[in-house]
């Protein structure tokens, strides 16, 4: 659904279908590519590749579905501790983000390579 959300430029729609196929996907693919390297380097994409996903909202628990800049310290702290690596890393980002010194990023649980 993102895939036509952003409305890429040039996208014709007819042509990224049917979806999860390798040519529609590979088109639809190549216009979102096109974009992000208009905003960004190649070596800053790389770089996030490496990073673990940035969470738009709290995927679980009491407060899930609430963005993380709704949360309180506390809260947001326990949610740094978290086992799950996307989590944590949503949760820290958000405490620097309001300048929380007392944010350590824990051990990062660095993403393999497929190569």
């Amino acid at each position: 659904m993102l895939r036509y959300l952003r409305m890429p430029e040039g996208l014709v729609h007819a042509i990224g279908l049917p979806a999860h196929r390798a040519m529609p996907d590979a088109y639809v693919t190549a216009h979102h590519l096109r974009d992000m390297l208009n905003e960004s380097t190649f070596e800053q994409l790389v770089e996030w590749s490496g990073e673990p996903g940035l969470l738009p909202r709290v995927p679980s628990g009491t407060e899930r579905g609430k963005s993380w800049d709704q949360l309180d310290i506390a809260t947001l702290q326990v949610f740094a501790r978290d086992r799950d690596t996307d989590v944590r890393f949503s949760a820290e980002t958000e405490l620097r983000r309001r300048g929380d010194a007392e944010v350590t990023v824990t051990d990062k649980d660095e993403q393999g390579t497929l190569l």
